[in-house]
């Protein structure tokens, strides 16, 4: 028997959550009143549940950027001072406030926060004008800033260092009393974070966020444009998913729920291509509905393509929100040298192929089979012995595939042909 080394292997750099291949029911829950923000990892499940009361600015991490949001799913409003320029920052008047126009965050681009609302274009960001010397974007206006608790504070974002990446702003209440000058260093969060996130009720920042890299959706309350029955927008806060940067999203409707041709549409990739409006609320029977024949597919952080549909929403209880996700195509893969300890023979095979893994004898293998669209085919469990461990691959069509080892935290792929 001719025993023959591919020229090529693939690495695959993502491991393949345990339940691939498989539909797996899981639920989050926001908790009473949705009170929670949860970030989600659609490979391992929920990676953290944070009290959304506990700031009021965000601040977008990279050292280019000028986006601030505000927490407006919260209930935190934002108004530009109308009535002067930041030299009145000593004299406010807010006895006109409730006809003010409040701002708020973009729904769809993370780095469009409320603060941004005003924006010009390039070099006006809203809230200040960049300077193409200095390289800070300097403030040129007057916040006020209402908080969950209906009280009002001034804000004033004095400028950014981009070099630096620091804000410098101030903030007092409108009488000027308890004004307290900020310097928020940035650097420390541009590298694994989405956003730093600021409390004026506490002075202080908040690290709320996990890792970037370790979540792909977050379920939160955010504002988002609702349009009425006669089709007229406007601005409502919601319940819904949201997506972390990089992680693409294709909405199918209307599909049967067996629909799982994922490159039929093309990823998005913005904030809330899953959204809210994935459910609706029922008068008669005072539920949730979920809309029927809907799939999304989803591509995560780390490349992988999961297939995503929700099944279940509680409302303002528990604020539960079941769904079933599956693992559709493994895609993070890449063409390298062959330098590993597998090898798969023979090469191209007819009814079986043997895999020397380098595994020791008596080791747990975990032996995967995909195609080269990265799709899951079989997974199986041997004990390595003294001989090559043998695979039936009498049920795949001609053609090229590869098989994956898996043992004692060490990863082997090959690829290898099919004849018949």
């Amino acid at each position: 028997m001719r025993k023959i080394l591919l020229s090529l292997v693939v690495a695959v750099f993502i491991a393949v959550a345990s339940t691939a291949g498989n539909p797996t029911n899981d639920t989050v829950a926001m908790g009473a009143g949705y009170a929670n923000d949860v970030y989600y990892s659609l490979a391992n499940g929920i990676v953290k549940s944070e009290t959304r009361s506990n700031w009021e600015l965000a601040f977008y991490t990279n050292r280019w950027s000028a986006g601030i949001q505000i927490n407006d799913g919260a209930g935190v409003m934002l108004y530009t001072y109308p009535l002067g320029d930041i030299s009145a920052w000593n004299n406010i008047d807010v006895s006109g406030i409730e006809g003010w126009t409040t701002l708020v965050n973009s729904d769809t681009v993370w780095e469009d926060g409320a603060f941004n609302r005003n924006s010009l274009g390039h070099p006006d960001y809203g809230w200040g004008v960049y300077n193409s010397i200095s390289h800070d974007v300097l403030g040129d206006s007057i916040y006020i800033v209402k908080l969950a608790n209906g009280s009002l504070k001034k804000l004033f974002i004095e400028r950014k260092n981009s070099v630096t990446n620091t804000y410098y702003f101030k903030y007092a209440e409108i009488d000027g009393t308890n004004e307290v000058n900020q310097v928020l260093e940035v650097t420390p969060y541009q590298d694994n974070r989405l956003f730093v996130y600021y409390s004026l009720m506490l002075g202080m920042v908040v690290d709320r966020e996990p890792d970037i890299n370790s979540w792909d959706l977050v379920f939160s309350r955010y504002s988002a444009i609702v349009f009425d029955n006669t089709g007229a927008p406007s601005n409502y806060v919601v319940v819904g998913v949201a997506c972390n940067n990089e992680v693409g999203v294709a909405k199918h409707h209307p599909v049967e729920i067996s629909f799982s041709d994922w490159t039929a549409k093309p990823l998005e990739y913005y904030r809330t291509p899953i959204g809210h409006g994935w459910k609706t609320f029922d008068m008669g029977s005072f539920q949730y509905l979920i809309q029927d024949s809907l799939v999304f597919f989803i591509q995560n952080r780390g490349g992988d393509i999961y297939k995503f549909y929700p099944t279940y929403f509680s409302g303002s209880a528990s604020g539960k929100t079941g769904f079933v996700k599956e693992l559709i195509s493994l895609v993070s893969v890449e063409e390298q040298p062959a330098n590993q300890a597998q090898l798969v023979y023979p090469n191209p095979a007819v009814g079986n192929i043997f895999i020397n893994t380098g595994a020791a004898a008596g080791q747990s293998v975990e032996i995967n089979l995909f195609d080269l669209t990265g799709k899951l085919l079989s997974s199986q469990q041997h004990i390595q012995g003294a001989n090559a461990i043998q695979v039936s691959v009498s049920g795949l069509q001609s053609g090229v595939y590869m098989v994956e080892s898996k043992s004692n935290g060490q990863r082997n792929v090959s690829r290898f042909v099919v004849g018949k």
